[in-house]
């Protein structure tokens, strides 16, 4: 069975009377459909995507994932919205090993962003999608290092502690465990719009974001983050 990776999503709508318009499978996007919830030059305000599509992805009005280049990725959105968002466009979230998978081969700059053709791993802002010529895996995925964070599937146990892999693994931050921490280790380095809640379930982000240099790449993962976590710095992307 082939699985089709997309790029980061963005989440659109499409402004007409009456909500939102989904549209053919397989097509791009109508047109007049509007980006959501792309990321903001500030904050996340908890309310990016509308009250008719809430965070706890109890939507009463849909909104669809898609992937489109040169656009600003769809970010401050949770586990949920990225789920239901994900799969009202016949999709899914990638898994965990499905992320690794898809990300093999990608170039990782560490702290040597060019700001031009690397992945975006240290620059003053996330890059436009699928514009960094050399940012891509040996599968074809685009953005897989830094830029922003990823959603997957899996639900886990909150980690208990942050480590590094070795250099050969790029240095990436690796937070992964089996137990809620004592205390919360240092955030994927923007500021969470929804507190850490330890008694929650864990879930795991990938990649890095565009701005913490070394700890980035394709072997980051960080599962210090609860399903309800709101990060500009945090996005996803969709399997077929």
């Amino acid at each position: 069975m082939r699985i089709r990776i997309v790029a980061a999503c963005a989440i659109l709508t499409l402004a007409i009377a009456g909500g939102a318009l989904l549209w053919p499978r397989g097509h791009t996007p109508a047109a007049g459909a509007v980006q959501m919830g792309a990321i903001p030059m500030s904050g996340c305000t908890g309310s990016d995507y509308g009250p008719a599509f809430p965070p706890n992805g109890n939507w009463t009005t849909p909104l669809y994932a898609a992937s489109i280049a040169g656009v600003p990725p769809s970010s401050c959105v949770t586990w949920f919205q990225a789920e239901q968002a994900c799969r009202l466009a016949g999709k899914r979230l990638l898994t965990n090993q499905e992320w690794q998978a898809a990300a093999a081969g990608t170039p990782d700059p560490g702290a040597a962003d060019d700001l031009t053709t690397t992945c975006a791993t240290n620059s003053e802002f996330a890059a436009l999608t699928g514009t960094r010529s050399g940012c891509v895996s040996v599968w074809g995925a685009h953005d897989m290092a830094g830029n922003v964070w990823e959603w997957v599937g899996e639900w886990i146990n909150a980690a208990t502690a942050c480590t590094s892999w070795d250099s050969a693994h790029g240095g990436d931050v690796s937070c992964m465990g089996i137990a809620p921490p004592a205390t919360v280790p240092p955030g994927p380095g923007a500021s969470e719009l929804v507190s850490f809640d330890a008694n929650l379930p864990g879930t795991i982000i990938r990649g890095g974001n565009y701005a913490t240099g070394d700890r980035n790449g394709i072997f980051a993962v960080y599962g210090v983050v609860n399903p309800s976590n709101i990060s500009r710095s945090t996005g996803f992307r969709c399997a077929n």
